[in-house]
């Protein structure tokens, strides 16, 4: 279970439209989000090739991406404009009270994350998941984790001999290391926001108009291949609308996240009043119930603070 710090307005709208807000990186606090370099991950990608001395990280590093390198900083170069959901490992948290919830009046909101990842854009990689990585070698830890899962999850898509799906991989495996990079790109931040314990759904609108891109020449090559329906999938999730809304007196852009197919799955399993918070508990779980919530389960802060 993670915790979506809020005010009870962004409450209201969560409930009543069925929808996450994904706001843009420049709403967010931390000034350097997404700094994360094409630079800095080629050199990760070469650290770990040089300490890992693994056959898989080698066959990645000198077949796929090495003679790919051109293309991977073609799809990697566009400047990343992604939209994130944050939540937090911390339950009842006076930070992320301080920080996030109306100043202590809000709420914190409970989320089953194992949900979302049903969804079918999630399930195909276009609005990723992960907790936030704050450390050098976590970060390694993840990217080669990373890289073996995808080479893992682009094969399996495809019913071929081994040998044919060494060669796709050797031709479009720079697809997947750069939506790699990508994704890191906003799942970095510096060690200072250790504290958050952060989870943060991200998605990220140039990366999925450019991996549709290469549908039609993969369709063109591998005939035998059933490939599912990108553009359905993102229509479905609303996420491609943009919209904007104010943040603190401006206008800033923002997609929501249509999550109505899992609403009354167990989605939402908690809504926690801030210690602060003057919203009565049993019109909340009334609220919640006409909602098509089953079994809300309304507590209470324990911090005890004037």
């Amino acid at each position: 279970m993670y915790y979506h710090y809020t005010s009870i307005t962004s409450l209201y709208k969560i409930v009543k439209n069925k929808t996450l807000l994904l706001s843009g990186v420049q709403s967010l606090n931390d000034m350097e989000e997404a700094s994360y370099s094409v630079e800095s991950f080629e050199n990760d990608f070469k650290t770990l090739y040089a300490k890992k001395k693994d056959s898989s990280v080698s066959f990645l590093y000198e077949q796929v991406f090495l003679p790919k390198k051109d293309e991977f900083e073609k799809l990697a170069a566009p400047e990343i404009d992604p939209f994130v959901f944050s939540l937090s490992a911390k339950r009842d948290s006076l930070a992320h009270w301080d920080r996030y919830a109306d100043s202590r009046r809000g709420v914190c909101i409970g989320i089953d994350v194992s949900k979302l990842q049903k969804l079918p854009v999630v399930s195909y990689g276009f609005v990723q998941i992960h907790p936030i990585i704050y450390k050098n070698e976590e970060r390694l830890e993840y990217l080669c984790a990373e890289l073996m899962q995808r080479r893992k999850s682009f094969e399996k898509s495809y019913n071929a001999s081994e040998e044919t799906k060494d060669l796709l991989c050797k031709e479009m495996g720079y697809t997947f290391v750069s939506d790699l990079y990508r994704q890191m790109k906003y799942f970095v931040k510096n060690i200072v926001w250790e504290d958050e314990n952060e989870i943060r759904l991200a998605y990220e609108d140039t990366l999925t108009k450019d991996m549709l891109s290469q549908i039609p020449h993969l369709q063109e090559t591998y005939k035998d291949i059933d490939f599912p329906d990108y553009n359905s999938c993102i229509k479905e999730s609303g996420l491609n609308r943009l919209d904007f809304k104010l943040i603190n007196s401006m206008i800033r852009a923002c997609r929501f996240f249509d999550v109505s197919s899992i609403w009354n799955s167990g989605l939402i399993a908690e809504v926690m009043l801030g210690p602060k918070c003057e919203q009565n508990p049993r019109e909340l779980e009334r609220f919640l119930e006409n909602s098509g919530l089953p079994n809300p389960v309304v507590t209470e802060s324990v911090i005890k603070i004037r």
